[in-house]
This record gives structure tokens, C-alpha cells and sequence, in this order.
């Protein structure tokens, strides 16, 4: 009897772990975003850099647009931009980044670029005589997609700072492959945020529920 009643006692330990452990998978695969990546390529050519990544994003196409052009906001997407700012003809984008190659070879970079947006999409041009780059353009493009958002982006970059030739280049790949999966899923997250924002205000807006 002894025995059969610590046998019931570890079955109901288990149990109970298998419905703790689904249960988790099971929030977190709720409140996790939803990027299905269609195409990331870094490459490495001459003395530039190029990012070419598209992608559905979890998320309507006015909020993620809305995001990419809050630039005040780009710290919060990208943990390496320090600060980032427009002047006052909102023509051209200050951004201070701290940026690292590895882990080991790491200073802190100014970046002025014109920028020019529309509806859905916005170009960036590096201006060489006042960046820390000798040529660097990012094109942003986004539209609605199966009721997300499909964004285009490309990135051709060529530093103007010395990049070790051993396994600069390499790390240099892999430093932009991961920034910018992060930086779209921040992205994703933050124009998530703006509509479930927008949506509880209007559930909340005097007359919303009809009355």
C-alpha cells in the first residue's frame, strides 16, 4: 500500500509539471511575435556592407510605419543607437551608436543622413563629410500583408575606421545578420504596442460602446 501510494504521489507530481511546463509554452507562444522572415542575405562586397531582409511582421502596416518614422524612438529598437534625433527641418537624422565588431573591438559612432519617407516607405543617405562611414544608404519599404505587414529592407554600408582583416569582415556579417533580426522584432513589438494602444482608447472614447 506504501508503495502504490508513493507511486500515486510521483505520477501526480508529474502531472502536475506536464500541465505547468504547456501551460508556459503556451503564454509565451501568445505574447511572442510572429516574424516570418522570407530573406536575409549579409554580405561582404569590396569595402561594403550589404543587408538585403524582407519579412512579414505581426502587425499592421500603419503601425509599423509609424515606428520606423518615430526616430526619436530608434534607441528603443536598437540597444546600439545611444541617441538619435532630427533637426528642425526634419531633413536629416543625428544618430550616436555604439557599435562593436565581436565583442572585442567596440567605439562610438556619429551618423548624419538625409532622410526622405513617404506613406510606406523611407530612404536614409549617409552624409561622409559628418559620419563615421565613407557611404551608407537604408531603404525601408512596408505594406499590408495577409493582414500584417511585409516590410523590404536594404542596408549598403562601407565604415570609414579600420575593420581587422583576419575576421573583421566575418564578424562584421554576424554583428549585422543579428542587428538586424533584433531590430525588426523590435519593430514588431513596438508597432504591436501602438495598436493594442490605439485600440483600448477607442474601446475606452466616450460613445464607444454605443451609448
Amino acid at each position: 500500500m506504501k508503495r502504490l501510494a508513493r507511486h500515486d504521489v510521483v505520477r501526480r507530481v508529474v502531472r502536475v509539471g506536464v500541465v505547468w511546463l504547456l501551460s508556459s509554452l503556451s503564454l509565451w507562444s501568445v505574447h511572442a511575435p510572429a516574424m516570418a522572415v522570407d530573406r536575409l542575405d549579409v554580405r561582404r562586397a569590396g569595402g561594403r556592407y550589404i543587408v538585403e531582409f524582407e519579412a512579414r511582421l505581426e502587425a499592421p502596416a500603419q503601425e509599423v510605419g509609424e515606428v520606423l518614422t518615430d526616430y526619436e524612438s530608434y534607441p528603443a529598437l536598437d540597444p546600439r543607437i545611444l541617441e538619435s534625433r532630427v533637426d528642425a527641418s526634419r531633413r536629416h537624422l543625428h544618430t550616436k551608436l555604439r557599435g562593436c565588431v565581436g565583442r572585442l573591438l567596440c567605439r562610438t559612432m556619429t551618423r548624419v543622413e538625409e532622410i526622405v519617407s513617404t506613406p510606406d516607405a523611407l530612404t536614409a543617405t549617409a552624409l561622409p563629410l559628418e559620419s563615421d562611414v565613407k557611404y551608407g544608404v537604408t531603404r525601408s519599404q512596408w505594406r499590408v500583408r495577409d493582414g500584417g505587414t511585409q516590410v523590404t529592407y536594404r542596408l549598403e554600408i562601407e565604415p570609414d575606421f579600420w575593420v581587422p582583416p583576419m575576421f573583421g569582415p566575418r564578424l562584421m556579417i554576424k554583428t549585422l545578420r543579428e542587428g538586424t533580426l533584433s531590430l525588426f522584432r523590435n519593430v514588431e513589438t513596438a508597432a504591436q504596442a501602438r495598436d493594442t494602444q490605439k485600440r483600448e482608447h477607442l474601446g475606452s472614447a466616450p460613445g464607444a460602446d454605443g451609448s
